[in-house]
């Protein structure tokens, strides 16, 4: 399957999906950013004691779903009754509903990485309602560094360039290459002239 061309993903960009697993028997999801390297597969790097690793390497099968907004990843998070879940077509996993595209994947390897572990999935299929919403934190980064790069004359000494210059350390992990990138760097680029 090749999610680059099928859902639009860009090659090495972290994108928001909620994975979805079943945690004893019970559906449960939570939100991770994905990338794809490569053609025919979706990576992760997860954290130590996360339920949602524990229930992987157990089961090995799971599905990364792509929400229409970011309020199904606070619900996740906050208020996870308010999810609803599917079962999956492919693998032995839950499927968030309301999601804009789904990947069911298996494990089909696991590495450690300092305090995480770096899953590789092998996708089983993909299916969704007419477009994907794909959620990169870029957009909203760029966003909020214009705010701040239009006023930092209300903030504190060196606050507008300790913010942008975080914004554009992440948004070159999740979205490197990209124009957001760029847009960043001129931002920075022209705070520090005028500082």
């Amino acid at each position: 399957m090749d999610l680059v061309h099928r859902l639009g993903l860009q090659q090495r960009w972290i994108y928001e999906a909620l994975i979805s697993t079943f945690y004893h028997g019970i559906p449960h999801a939570a939100p991770i950013g994905v990338w794809v390297h490569g053609t025919d597969d979706l990576r992760m790097d997860v954290y130590d004691g996360s339920r949602t690793l524990a229930d992987i390497l157990e089961v090995g099968q799971y599905a990364a779903n792509f929400p229409a907004d970011v309020c199904a990843l606070y619900a996740a998070l906050r208020a996870p009754e308010q999810l609803s879940f599917e079962p999956a077509r492919c693998v032995c996993a839950p499927v968030v509903g309301g999601c804009t595209a789904t990947v069911e994947l298996t494990l089909s390897s696991a590495t450690r990485r300092g305090e995480k572990m770096r899953l590789v999935g092998e996708v089983k299929c993909v299916y969704g309602a007419g477009p994907p919403r794909l959620i990169n934190r870029a957009e909203g980064l760029l966003l909020e560094s214009l705010v701040v790069a239009t006023r930092p004359e209300r903030l504190e000494p060196g606050v507008a360039l300790a913010a942008l210059t975080e914004n554009r350390r992440v948004v070159s992990k999740v979205a490197p290459g990209s124009a957001y990138e760029r847009a960043l760097e001129a931002l920075l680029r022209d705070l520090e002239r005028s500082s």
